[in-house]
C-alpha cells in the first residue's frame, strides 16, 4: 500500500501563495452605500488591486471584512474570493 505524499512538505503548495479578496457589487443606486463599504475594506487591510476589488494581506483581516460588510450592508453587496 502506498501512502500519499504530505501535501505541506511539497513545494507546489507551499510555494503558492492564498489570495483573501473582497470584490464590491454596488448597484448604480446604491453609490450612497459605496463610500462607507469601500472604508470598511480599507479599515481592515484591504488594497484596492482594480475597480471595487479589494485583496488582503492575510485571512485574518479578511474574514473580519467580510463580518463586517456583512453586518452592516448585508452579504448581497459583496462577493468573497479566496484562491
Amino acid at each position: 500500500m502506498n501512502a500519499l505524499p504530505d501535501k505541506t512538505d511539497s513545494p507546489a503548495f507551499s510555494s503558492t501563495p492564498r489570495s483573501y479578496r473582497i470584490r464590491l457589487k454596488i448597484a448604480p443606486a446604491d453609490w450612497e452605500d459605496a463610500w462607507d463599504m469601500c472604508r470598511v475594506v480599507l479599515h481592515y487591510g484591504g488594497v484596492e488591486v482594480s475597480d471595487c476589488c479589494f485583496v488582503f494581506a492575510n485571512e485574518e483581516r479578511w474574514l473580519v471584512a467580510l463580518e463586517t460588510l456583512r453586518f452592516r450592508f448585508g452579504p448581497e453587496y459583496f462577493e468573497a474570493i479566496e484562491s
